[in-house]
């Protein structure tokens, strides 16, 4: 037969009391998530609406739901990234890397974020904190475009003046994807910087060859013509760079580069790289 147990009244009134503050910690917690997730609900809608107005190309109208979003919850992640998207088509480097790092903050697993945040650095001519924010990407194996990591890399050691990682990295990205016009471009600014003409020419048709439409490429392979020499086929990639182009700033600078544009003059330098 089990021993009976006693419990003294002192006892009685600290279980009673111990019992009490957990039921009042356990609604206190509750109350604070229920709370939060509310908060994140309202966000959510807020970011929703944002993101349909970007869709559409309502910029002033996506800002303005983004702001909102983000006064209901400071450390909403897809706000942040948005936002930062936003600011980095906008040109504001800065701030759009301030957007970049709050939404890694908020969830270090945010690989796009990660991804432009080291884009940003480039426009930002960080090369260092580009290649330190990027490098971890390479690691993820749930990051599928890393050919766009590797691009990225590469150009960040190209102007760093580091050719040999430069051209590992930019042989990767396209290793990796075949279609990265700007990977086939970057090989060419390498080969210009080498001052290996040829090669940079070899690139740049294979840039064109992919992306045909693209007028600042076939103006960066007649500029690679001109450099190997090859001034009549330069010509034509100028003419195709202003067809393209057509009346805007591009399209008037590839026009003055033509032969009947330069008055015929070959031997012009060569700009741009």
């Amino acid at each position: 037969m089990l021993p009976c147990l006693t419990i003294s009244s002192r006892s009685r009134r600290l279980l009673l009391a111990v019992t009490a503050t957990c039921a009042v910690l356990s609604g206190a917690c509750s109350s604070a998530e229920v709370d939060r997730k509310a908060r994140e609900e309202k966000a959510d809608f807020h970011y929703n609406l944002a993101a349909g107005y970007f869709q559409s190309k309502n910029i002033d109208l996506a800002i303005r739901e983004l702001v909102a979003a983000l006064e209901i919850d400071p450390d909403h992640a897809d706000s942040h990234y948005l936002y930062g998207f936003i600011e980095f088509g906008r040109k504001q480097f800065e701030e759009a890397a301030t957007s970049f790092k709050h939404a890694l903050q908020t969830r270090p697993n945010y690989y796009a974020a990660r991804n432009h945040l080291g884009a940003t650095y480039l426009e930002l001519e960080r090369w260092a904190d580009a290649i330190a924010t990027l490098e971890p990407l390479l690691k993820e194996p749930n990051y599928t475009t890393q050919s766009l990591v590797y691009n990225n890399l590469g150009w960040a050691y190209l102007k760093l003046g580091d050719m040999r990682l430069a051209d590992k990295n930019l042989k990767l990205a396209v290793f990796l994807n075949p279609k990265l016009c700007n990977g086939y471009r970057n090989l060419a600014l390498l080969a210009m910087a080498e001052r290996d003409f040829n090669a940079a020419v070899e690139q740049m048709t294979e840039a064109t060859t992919r992306c045909p439409t693209y007028a600042e490429l076939h103006l960066q392979r007649a500029e690679a013509l001109t450099a190997a020499g090859k001034l009549g086929e330069a010509d034509a990639e100028f003419h195709k760079c202003a067809e393209l182009g057509g009346d805007t700033m591009l399209g008037r600078r590839c026009k003055a580069r033509t032969r009947q544009g330069s008055g015929g003059g070959e031997g012009r330098q060569v700009g741009g790289w």
